[in-house]
């Protein structure tokens, strides 16, 4: 339909989407945001990410959702008001807490916009979580007992497992992706995130769109990785990056650029036009 197709809603993953590989929004891609809203778009950013955790560029050029924690979450800006959430029951959180610190991977948990590291488990008597820390994530959280902060807390979102051996990943994944109880997703090849069933950018998108009073006929989704298949699926123009998983290639109805290419940019400029 080229340039002439009505789109009200633009949605877009961050990481390997409209984030390149070094965590930067290029040039083209932030001026290719900043005309769509400018030109009367919506902007909803949906990340597997916390809240907090988005980046600051696209928190203020994001109106009037960012969808966080893989959906589980819709926040409104700016301001940053939760207007829903999706949490685990605490007797279900503990108990799959349990089953997964039977993997040898490192446990990573989530409140509304708190994370932290586990620090007991299967991943940590081998060595590998704390070998996981100091190398590529860098102590970015603390180490807790997860067990005690789902016993003292409210509103726990999610469990996600870090592998540093893709073999035990594909016997937690086999193990896991069956359960009817959970929604099964991961970012990337080396880890699997855990929420409740019912959970996806989808749904949280159609949401968002619902009460902007959208048509998902009028709403294009861009992404690349499992946790954005549902909402590609469900938007009226589906996009999938160049770097996406052939999975998410196949529910798209568009395949664009890579990351690293501007590709999120060029399928907004297909609806907007070039920035000029």
């Amino acid at each position: 339909m080229g340039t002439t197709e009505r789109i009200r809603l633009i949605a877009f993953d961050l990481d390997g989407t409209v984030l390149n590989s070094q965590k930067e929004v290029s040039p083209r891609t932030r001026e290719a945001i900043g005309k769509a809203k400018a030109t009367g778009i919506y902007i909803v950013p949906a990340t597997g990410r916390q809240f907090n955790d988005v980046h600051p560029l696209l928190k203020d050029l994001a109106d009037p959702y960012v969808i966080a924690n893989n959906g589980a979450q819709l926040f409104s800006v700016p301001g940053g008001s939760l207007v829903f959430s999706r949490n685990f029951e605490k007797d279900a959180a503990l108990s799959l807490l349990r089953e997964i610190r039977n993997f040898d991977a490192l446990i990573f948990g989530a409140y509304d916009t708190v994370g932290f590291f586990d620090n007991r488990g299967k991943g940590f008597e081998s060595g590998v979580a704390e070998r996981m820390i100091q190398s590529r994530w860098k102590n970015n959280y603390p180490l807790r007992d997860i067990e005690t902060e789902i016993r003292n807390g409210e509103n726990f979102i999610k469990l996600v497992m870090l592998f540093e051996n893709i073999a035990e990943r594909e016997r937690a994944y086999g193990t896991l992706a069956p359960r009817k109880d959970l929604y099964v997703t991961f970012f990337a090849e080396d880890n699997i995130e855990l929420m409740p069933a019912g959970i996806s950018k989808g749904e949280a998108l159609k949401t968002a769109a619902a009460k902007l009073g959208i048509p998902m006929t009028e709403v294009m989704a861009i992404g690349d990785s499992d946790n954005d298949r549902e909402m590609i699926r469900e938007a009226g123009i589906g996009v999938a990056m160049g770097n996406a998983l052939d999975t998410v290639k196949a529910e798209a109805d568009r395949i664009t650029g890579f990351c690293d290419e501007d590709g999120a940019a060029a399928a907004i400029e297909s609806v907007t036009g070039p920035v000029v």
